[in-house]
């Protein structure tokens, strides 16, 4: 797993390659003919209200621009083709520009947020029948690395990425990756443990994985993954998956593990982290219904990228995480979808988390729950077909002791309107 590539050599070699492609005679037909090239607009508002608490309100309103190209390959034997990729976004009022709000670059030398920032990625692929290699940027979806499309702009990583699906039924991917640029940020910074303010950042030279989807038959499904950030943590991922059918119902259960250890030099001392979670799943026509328990074991809380990097493997991921030590969590969701009543395109959901068992010193009965209330509706067809809204209306709460709170409990309102066109 040790793949010594640095980002900088990963980029320059991606750049080199492409330009020394297009200055051959290969056949590209291809390569342009099954491209693909769309633009997203998002614009994006959200306030943070604490509630009985000193902490000023966050929030900021911005409006960003994505344009992402997707190539084709060439016919050659050993396929070639490009991604490439802008993003940018623009700060639209100066209303709390004087806090951070991890949705907007902060400077803390100026003492408020950026105006706009920037982010450019380009992606080499290099592909053999049923594998393919990945150079450059890369937008994992995977346990042991997740983008973050939650706020403005989405995180990215830079590394090297293989999949495989030569095996019937058997996905095989396995990478490294050395650098995140955090959907707040406009640069790239070596991978790092997330922690509280005041601990000293420690980098990690990268992240090493290796992961396997296996699907046993069409109703049954497994995975294990492995990821070792060097020097700081190391994660086994297990999960199993069943679906059935039962009358017009659907039921999907899902059990998911995570353990994790420190690794090598343990920057961040030793992580003793596990944690367990079963959900089920109920589909009849427009209704949705979930839910489940997770509980977390160990003495750490569950290690995550810094850069806000999220975990949405964890069953209980949500604004507040649910991953602190020894938690025990519970969680439900209902979502309706309109379709059924004339109205296509909008669906409303209404999600609930309650953890509790929390270890903290000195406190007991320590618990916090979140309730979400989410509004979507994306136009299906006609000249606005692709234009989506969203409300998102997020309350927590936070206890520590019986009569203690914790001071951090918010009401968070997001804003979303997007619209997607592809040429």
């Amino acid at each position: 797993m040790g793949i010594m590539m640095k980002s900088n050599s990963i980029k320059k070699y991606s750049i080199c390659f492409f330009v020394s492609l297009c200055g051959t005679n290969f056949a590209t037909a291809g390569f342009m003919d099954n491209s693909d090239t769309s633009l997203y607009l998002r614009n994006f508002y959200m306030e943070r209200d604490f509630q009985d608490s000193p902490n000023p309100n966050i929030g900021s309103w911005s409006q960003g621009v994505t344009v992402r190209f997707k190539s084709g390959y060439t016919d050659t034997p050993i396929q070639v083709g490009l991604d490439a990729g802008v993003q940018y976004a623009l700060r639209l009022s100066n209303h709390n520009d004087e806090r951070p709000d991890t949705v907007l670059p902060f400077n803390t030398a100026k003492g408020k947020q950026d105006r706009d920032y920037t982010k450019v990625g380009a992606t080499l692929k290099l592909k053999y029948k049923e594998s393919e290699l990945r150079l450059g940027e890369l937008l994992p979806r995977t346990p042991v690395a997740f983008i973050d499309d939650s706020r403005q702009l989405v995180t990215t990583y830079e590394g090297i990425a293989f999949e495989t699906k030569a095996v019937k039924d058997l996905k095989v991917s396995a990478g490294r990756i050395m650098r995140i640029n955090a959907r707040n940020d406009d640069s790239y910074e070596k991978l790092s443990l997330f922690v509280g303010p005041n601990v000293p950042r420690y980098e990690s030279n990268g992240l090493n994985y290796i992961g396997f989807d296996y699907n046993f038959k069409p109703d049954l499904s497994g995975s294990y993954w492995y990821g070792q950030l060097e020097d700081i943590y190391q994660q086994h991922y297990l999960n199993l998956a069943y679906t059935a059918n039962i009358g017009a119902t659907k039921l999907k259960f899902d059990v998911r593990y995570f353990n994790n250890s420190e690794s090598g030099d343990a920057y961040y001392g030793k992580i003793d982290s596990d944690s367990l979670g079963g959900q089920v799943t109920f589909l009849n026509g427009p209704h949705t219904l979930t839910t489940g328990v997770q509980k977390n074991s160990g003495d750490s809380t569950f290690p995550t990228f810094a850069g806000y990097a999220p975990q949405p493997f964890l069953q209980t991921w949500s604004t507040l995480g649910f991953i602190k030590p020894n938690e025990l969590t519970w969680h439900a969701l209902y979502s309706y979808d309109f379709r059924d009543v004339g109205l296509p395109g909008l669906r409303a959901t209404a999600r609930y988390l309650h953890g509790s068992k929390i270890s903290r010193p000195n406190f007991n009965d320590n618990t916090e729950t979140e309730t979400n209330f989410i509004f979507n509706y994306l136009v299906p067809e006609g000249l606005f077909k692709g234009l989506g809204f969203e409300w998102r209306h997020i309350r927590t709460t936070t206890k520590y002791g019986v009569a203690n709170t914790s001071g951090t409990d918010f009401i968070e309102n997001r804003i979303i309107t997007s619209y997607t066109y592809k040429f």
